[in-house]
């Protein structure tokens, strides 16, 4: 008997779906299909209370959009309602759109992924910078350490040592861009690991990203980054976030209160939640590793544009979702820009897990399966990881995680 091939399978899984649901829809035109409910029923938990921080809950099973649920709210000041049109950091998730544009330049024959940092850095004196390559920042196996001030000892202590703009710790943090908070890279005398031999997670070594691209393209980032990898996805809310002129529809993010009220800090009038975010959090928001803030509808439409072979090339997007190092997760190792899972239980899996200040957000795909889903909320309370494993075992509950099929060549 002849086999099909996951993609083979996928209209008519995608019938299968839609004809198990019923012809009522949502508010938004979703329709009340298989899941609903089970989905319902776990963020209910996480979301129980209509005036708390909130969330956006998204599935798309090919080209269709299979749940989409708000919940709370977007601004406790304000009282206003999360939704997917509210604009939300991503956090790690900008590293995304950063691997994409390192790859498309690698394709275009620009760089090299195997360049090393001297090439692009020559004011970097320690050797091992012609041992780090743009591969290893990308994998997190660059040895590179964060040496960033982030309390106010640190930076008292950084500021004796290099001048400064800025007179204090937090307007480093909140307007500090990648040319001030690379700078001790200039005089590093020694890494943590050696380059490639181990994974640790590191947000400083990607901020040299940005200048990698402008090197190779002579644009400046966010140009390069808006004209050949945002209007090429058609993302038209997403952008990099810039402190002096936020979005308007810009969320709040929060954290469970504890203890007295800090000065200056918002603290709702409940008395449950501290704000944050832009100013309060203790590190928020360099371009490359965080600076990203987007729309869920928006993210939803970054992840087909990257997957649906628009953007990179199958053969690089294998590249990109193929383990390069072990994480201390048994199950999960690292690829190019993001964590994968390939295990037995369920299909390849390519996910992003991470919070910034109150921002908490998971953003997964099984590429072989076309299933996407993003979990955006701007509170920090709740096990991201655990959930996704939930979200997983719904999906595979009602087959729509089919048994693990090669891989297309």
């Amino acid at each position: 008997m002849r086999k099909m091939s996951i993609f083979t399978l996928l209209p008519f899984m995608v019938a299968v779906v839609l004809s198990s649901c019923s012809r009522q829809t949502t508010d938004s035109g979703v329709p009340v299909c298989e899941i609903t409910a089970p989905l319902d029923s776990l963020f209910s938990t996480i979301f129980q209370d209509s005036n708390d921080p909130g969330g956006v809950v998204i599935v798309r099973l090919g080209d269709s959009i299979m749940y989409n649920r708000s919940f709370g709210l977007a601004d406790l000041e304000k009282k206003t309602v999360m939704t997917d049109s509210t604009v939300v950091n991503v956090a790690s998730a900008s590293k995304t759109y950063v691997t994409a544009a390192l790859v498309k330049l690698r394709d275009d024959g620009h760089l090299s992924l195997d360049d090393k940092l001297n090439k692009f850095f020559p004011n970097f004196t320690s050797p091992v910078f012609g041992e780090i390559s743009l591969r290893h920042v990308l994998s997190h196996t660059s040895g590179l350490p964060d040496l960033r001030p982030l309390t106010d000892d640190q930076w008292e202590a950084y500021i004796k040592d290099h001048s400064s703009p800025f007179g204090y710790g937090p307007d480093y943090r909140l307007y500090g861009r990648e040319e001030e908070l690379t700078r001790f890279f200039e005089t590093l005398d020694s890494v943590k690991s050696a380059p490639g031999s181990a994974y640790e997670y590191q947000n400083a070594p990607y901020l040299l990203l940005p200048a990698v691209i402008e090197n190779v393209t002579g644009c400046n980032f966010e140009s390069w980054m808006q004209e050949n990898i945002f209007e090429p996805a058609e993302l038209s809310e997403t952008e990099f976030y810039d402190p002096a002129n936020p979005h308007p529809r810009m969320a709040h993010a929060y954290t469970p209160a504890k203890g007295q009220a800090a000065k200056g800090r918002y603290r709702s009038r409940d008395g449950r939640w501290d704000e944050y975010d832009y100013g309060e959090a203790e590190f928020f928001l360099t371009r490359a590793d965080h600076g990203i803030c987007a729309t869920p509808r928006d993210f939803i439409k970054w992840i087909r544009a990257l997957y649906g072979g628009g953007l990179l090339s199958d053969k690089s997007l294998r590249e990109v979702n193929t383990p390069v190092v072990a994480t201390d997760n048994d199950s999960i190792q690292y690829g190019l820009g993001l964590y994968v899972q390939d295990i037995a239980s369920k299909p390849l899996k390519v996910f992003h897990s991470h919070s910034n200040g109150g921002f908490s957000v998971f953003e997964a795909v099984f590429p072989r399966q076309d299933i996407y889903y993003l979990i955006f909320t701007n509170r920090n309370d709740w096990n991201r990881l655990a959930t996704s494993e939930k979200v997983d075992s719904i999906l595979k509950s009602h087959h729509w995680l089919l048994p693990k099929q090669p891989e297309r060549e």
